[in-house]
């Protein structure tokens, strides 16, 4: 028997697809576009991924996060921050220290995000050559 896979068991997936096949329309009313919306950007992800591990500061998290700019990093820790995902903490020093980590709310992302990791590890090969072909056409 092989290793036990970090993705989401059949049950999981079968109440999730029952609850998608009773709406009649994935409009912007759907709780499920909505949550997608908040999460889905080039961003997000890649931060809540980083502060999964921990309390960390700004600059910790920039140079985790390659290529983000430090207006977008701000910017997506500030909608993280308003959407009740992300906390920011500031300590009364000189110069002033921030750390950001998650909320409880923000905690249970992790589950979900990390099964996420676990496919993209799975299937490293097949989205390297995705991205690839991607690339060349592009």
């Amino acid at each position: 028997m092989g290793p036990k896979s970090n993705l989401p068991q059949p049950d999981i997936v079968g109440r999730a697809l029952e609850r998608i096949g009773k709406k009649p329309l994935l409009d912007e009313t759907c709780i499920v576009h909505r949550a997608f919306a908040l999460l889905a950007d080039k961003w997000t992800l890649l931060v809540l991924l980083a502060l999964m591990h921990g309390r960390k500061r700004y600059s910790a998290l920039q140079r985790q996060i390659g290529g983000v700019s430090p207006k977008m990093l701000t910017q997506t820790l500030r909608a993280l921050e308003e959407h009740g995902l992300v906390e920011r903490e500031v300590f009364p020093e000189v110069p002033p220290r921030v750390e950001y980590a998650l909320t409880d709310f923000g905690r249970t992302l992790s589950e979900p995000l990390a099964s996420l990791c676990e496919w993209a590890v799975e299937h490293e090969g097949r989205l390297r050559a995705v991205l690839a072909s991607e690339r060349s056409r592009g």
